[in-house]
């Protein structure tokens, strides 16, 4: 008798757990933002819409993609912020660590990587953290055309091309962004204007070995 009591009240325990599991993802999928799309040009336009209540942060155990969404569009919106003229030091602490404590639960992010790189690059550009975050983000999407604008940006806008492994993934960004995707054509001239002398340097030897015709529109 003991025994069955022992059993039933184990299993009382498991259905309320499942049913408070339930609960709580639903909510979250109700109440938390689509995942957002990485803008081309984050150095243009207005921060993005609000990224959610920070109480859906405590559902993180329940829906871990749906709190990368959330830390996405949070890191976003800093990197939107810090892009337009603000501060991007001691205030983004806590979204830096909650960004990468993410990370670390869905490695597999580029979107997650880039952004963490975008935001300590606003802190170091040539920290090893930015650094790693970038290439990170290069090995796990190498093909993903909606983050190549932003990422080739960021290689050249400083010294990371110096890296000779990034230097070579983003010579496959900018392969594909001339080859296979012509509207991101001006994607590349865009990060041309705005790359340091080492990252234009860089995509001048890019350009004229994949395709010297577009070399011309590159520097105009």
């Amino acid at each position: 008798m003991l025994s069955s009591s022992r059993t039933r009240i184990v299993l009382i325990i498991l259905a309320l757990a499942t049913g408070c599991y339930g609960a709580a993802s639903l909510i979250a999928e109700a109440t938390a933002l689509d995942r957002p799309e990485f803008p081309w040009d984050l150095s243009k336009g207005s921060p993005l819409v609000s990224s959610g209540s920070e109480w859906l942060g405590l559902l993180f155990v329940f829906r871990s993609d749906l709190a990368a969404d959330q830390v996405l569009a949070a890191a976003l919106n800093a990197i939107q912020k810090g892009k337009s003229g603000g501060s991007a030091a001691a205030d983004d602490e806590p979204l830096r660590t909650r960004l990468k404590r993410t990370v670390a639960f869905a490695p597999y992010d580029a979107g997650l990587w880039l952004s963490l790189a975008l935001l300590e690059m606003q802190r170091d550009p040539n920290s090893p953290t930015t650094v790693e975050a970038l290439r990170m983000s290069y090995l796990t999407a190498p093909n993903d055309a909606r983050l190549m604008p932003a990422r080739l940006d960021a290689a050249t806008r400083f010294d990371a091309v110096a890296d000779p492994d990034l230097k070579e993934l983003a010579l496959g960004d900018v392969r594909i962004m001339l080859t296979r995707s012509p509207a991101q054509k001006t994607a590349v001239v865009a990060a041309y204007r705005r790359a340091s002398s080492r990252g234009r340097a860089f995509l001048d030897e890019a350009t004229q070995s994949i395709d010297p015709a577009f070399l011309p529109t590159l520097r105009s």
